[in-house]
């Protein structure tokens, strides 16, 4: 007889432990679906784009996880963390240009009047005769005055401000086209004219190396004059090349930071508006996730939007998490929208 109740109670023991573990299967399947349908509300409500991006990468979604004992775990990512990226490039575009216009440290070498008394003669100039002063004294103009290295620096950071511009869509593309012609166009001249100096001073090692001394009713001296007044129309060009590729470096470097200030300050209005209408769909449809316990959380994780600093060497995320107690508060109006976003709990990793 007490061994058919132990027999007995042992069925019976057996039975409520497979009725409770159906039971609690039952309850994680409803959980699960009220989940999953969580998602997909806050996928329309926050209008995340479903379309795939580069290599069919999509650039906006949500995942979901649940752990047991500490609630959900929403992952969402949105097109905001692909325009950061935009600003970040548009920085670095900065901070290149910054080092860029830095001052050579070598010019001022390059560019010191040259004195026999004072100084060494250039290499270029030790191959020219002595004797003959007046082809000397257009070499020290063409060594002593190299724009290459500035004009061609100019047309880098143009370059680069253009590109920075169109990569923050702050620039139409016909006016990018337009003026990325404009800049290959100014760069063509600047090497043909550069071309042309180098030819000249070919002629004047060759007039040189032909002549000890020029008289001033000698045919060289003719020769002479041609080569001045060509050196002279060159480098005038050259100094306009430089000018005008410096005026247009300063003016689309302007147009840059007043763009990049505009994009990160409009960037950051989006991202308050991603967070509120966020914590309006937790007091909205909060109700769905029933199935979550009482004392479990809703941990959102927005990808790549987390709060950056100067030691930032990756992508920030920025975590939210939300008590369902406070949700099924707001939803019944005993707190507002406002003060569900204020008592969570917010960080950035």
């Amino acid at each position: 007889m007490i061994k058919r109740n132990r027999l007995l109670g042992a069925s019976i023991a057996l039975l409520l432990t497979t009725f409770n573990t159906a039971a609690q299967e039952s309850r994680f399947e409803e959980l699960q679906r009220s989940i999953g349908m969580f998602s997909g509300i806050l996928e329309e409500v926050l209008k995340l784009d479903q379309r795939p991006g580069l290599f069919g990468l999509s650039l906006a979604g949500i995942e979901n996880n649940y752990l047991l004992g500490q609630g959900v775990v929403f992952e969402i990512r949105t097109p905001l963390a692909n325009r950061r990226n935009r600003i970040n490039l548009a920085s670095l575009n900065s901070a290149m240009q910054s080092l860029q216009s830095r001052p050579n440290p070598f010019e001022a070498v390059g560019t010191e009047p040259f004195t026999t008394d004072t100084d060494l003669p250039s290499p270029s100039i030790l191959a020219l005769d002595e004797a003959n002063g007046y082809y000397r004294e257009m070499m020290e103009r063409i060594v002593n005055v190299d724009y290459s290295l500035s004009i061609n620096t100019a047309i880098m950071q143009a370059s680069d401000s253009l590109l920075s511009l169109r990569s923050l869509d702050s620039i139409e593309e016909n006016d990018y086209e337009d003026i990325r012609n404009e800049i290959g166009a100014l760069g063509v001249s600047v090497q043909s004219n550069l071309d042309q100096l180098q030819e000249i001073e070919q002629e004047i090692r060759i007039a040189n190396t032909n002549v000890k001394a020029v008289d001033k009713n000698s045919p060289e001296q003719g020769l002479g004059n041609a080569l001045a007044l060509r050196l002279d129309a060159v480098s005038a060009t050259i100094e306009l090349l430089r000018e005008q590729a410096l005026e247009k470096a300063r003016e689309l470097k302007e147009r840059s930071e007043a763009a990049e200030r505009e994009y990160v300050q409009r960037w950051e209005r989006d991202k308050i508006d991603f967070e509120s209408n966020l914590y309006a769909a937790m007091c909205n449809y909060g109700s769905i996730l029933r199935e979550l316990p009482e004392n479990e959380n809703i941990s959102i994780i927005l990808i790549g939007l987390g709060e950056e600093s100067e030691e930032s060497t990756h992508r920030v995320n920025k975590v939210h998490i939300i008590s369902k107690t406070s949700v099924l508060q707001c939803q019944s109006g005993e707190i507002d929208r406002l003060t569900l976003q204020q008592s969570s709990a917010q960080y950035s990793y």
